[in-house]
């Protein structure tokens, strides 16, 4: 048997995951301020609005925090699509106070911000520069990611997603790598069941597309295969016991294990959709991605080699015996390759409407003429690492079948 060589590359934060785990905060900031001349370490709290007040868990990170001698400052003004005005103001307000580290705790939204701010602090600048090309030329201050959710993958990726709103565009800057993500999912018990399904679903599109990426690798399948496994799952498990801390932790290692594939491969045409229909209609992005999995995956039907990943999900998703009794794809499991693939479509699509996500577009108030826009603006590296190559024609074509 000839076997093909096995290179990749693995970049990844330093990894703290456990139950309990943020009471780890106060000692992690003083270890990655050690040699410093730092006599009255300050840190830069960045989160949400009220949900961390809310679940007491704020409060606790403060208490800790000044026990071990290290003042926070709060920026409580991380919004779900975070803005050029809001992360320019942090920096402002960050530099203002000294700060030397970042520590950003929330959603998908507020680690971008906090890492957006991390990369201004110490490079100077505005964001619109960023997004103009400007390069981040020296390190961020330290920054610490603590997700609140099981989905985004934030916490890993070296990006920050950002919306202009004068210009109406939402682009990407790079090069913001976290010092240290800290992964705690008690976090998440206090998770509504709605956003649980949408960043669930994220999570598990994204391990789907990481796997079928045309930069996947050895190590991207690995960590793939294993989200996959994990999230299909406990997803249609924890949306009916959102207290129950064993499915908490698992969604949660899916979600790091997902993260871990995609941040070293690429994702695909999902998300390279995902990105204009979450501007032009505020829609939750993992909505959007539950919504159009699977009619991306019957448009890569035509590649051999994804058919073979998508039957393994199959067989996967049918050793696990998932969520069987309800929906419309069948017990019985396809032979060939081809046909097992179509049954992994269905068996996703049963698990998406389970879970609480339409199965159409139209369903989230996307119309037929608003198609041509969504495709106009549909680019960047997801879609060309989307395992089949598209055209504006067959992006349209998607997106039809979807509605």
């Amino acid at each position: 048997m000839d076997y093909l060589p096995i290179n990749f590359n693995f970049i990844s934060p330093k990894l703290i995951f456990g139950r309990g785990k943020i009471g780890e905060i106060g000692k992690e900031v003083l270890s990655l301020l050690k040699g410093k001349d730092f006599k009255n370490p300050k840190v830069f709290l960045v989160t949400g609005k009220s949900s961390l007040k809310k679940s007491g868990y704020l409060n606790k990170i403060n208490m800790i925090l000044t026990k071990n001698g290290i003042s926070s400052y709060l920026y409580d003004k991380a919004v779900k699509e975070p803005t050029t005005e809001i992360i320019n103001h942090g920096k402002e307000y960050a530099i203002e106070k000294n700060c030397q580290l970042v520590i950003g705790i929330g959603g998908g939204s507020v680690m971008d911000t906090a890492k957006a701010i991390a990369g201004l602090v110490s490079n100077g600048g505005v964001v619109e520069e960023y997004h103009a090309e400007k390069e981040f030329i020296k390190p961020p201050l330290p920054f610490i990611l603590i997700p609140t959710t099981s989905g985004t993958g934030s916490e890993i990726t070296n990006n920050a997603v950002i919306k202009d709103e004068k210009r109406g565009i939402k682009k990407s800057i790079r090069g913001l790598l976290a010092s240290t993500a800290l992964l705690d999912p008690e976090l998440t018990i206090p998770l509504p069941k709605k956003y649980t399904a949408y960043s669930g679903a994220d999570a598990l599109v994204q391990a789907i597309e990481s796997l079928v990426s045309k930069s996947a690798n050895f190590i991207s399948d690995f960590f793939a295969r294993e989200a996959i496994k994990l999230l299909a799952d406990t997803l249609p498990k924890v949306i009916k016991d959102l207290e129950n801390i064993v499915l908490r932790e698992r969604m949660m290692l899916g979600s790091l294990f997902d993260a871990l594939s995609f941040s070293n491969s690429k994702l695909g045409a999902v998300h390279g959709f995902a990105h204009p229909i979450g501007i032009k209609f505020d829609i939750p992005h993992g909505l959007i991605c539950g919504m159009l999995l699977p009619y991306v995956m019957e448009y890569n039907l035509e590649v051999d080699a994804t058919v073979k990943k998508y039957a393994w999900i199959a067989q996967t998703l049918s050793d696990q015996d998932i969520i069987i009794g309800y929906g419309s794809c069948p017990k019985k499991l396809p032979k060939n390759n081809i046909n097992k693939a179509r049954w992994a479509i269905e068996k996703l699509k049963d698990i998406f409407n389970y879970i609480g996500i339409p199965l159409r577009l139209s369903e989230a108030g996307i119309k037929e003429s608003d198609l041509d826009d969504i495709v106009q603006d549909t680019k960047g590296s997801s879609l060309d690492n989307n395992p089949r190559d598209t055209t504006k024609d067959s992006l349209r074509q998607i997106l039809q079948n979807a509605l």
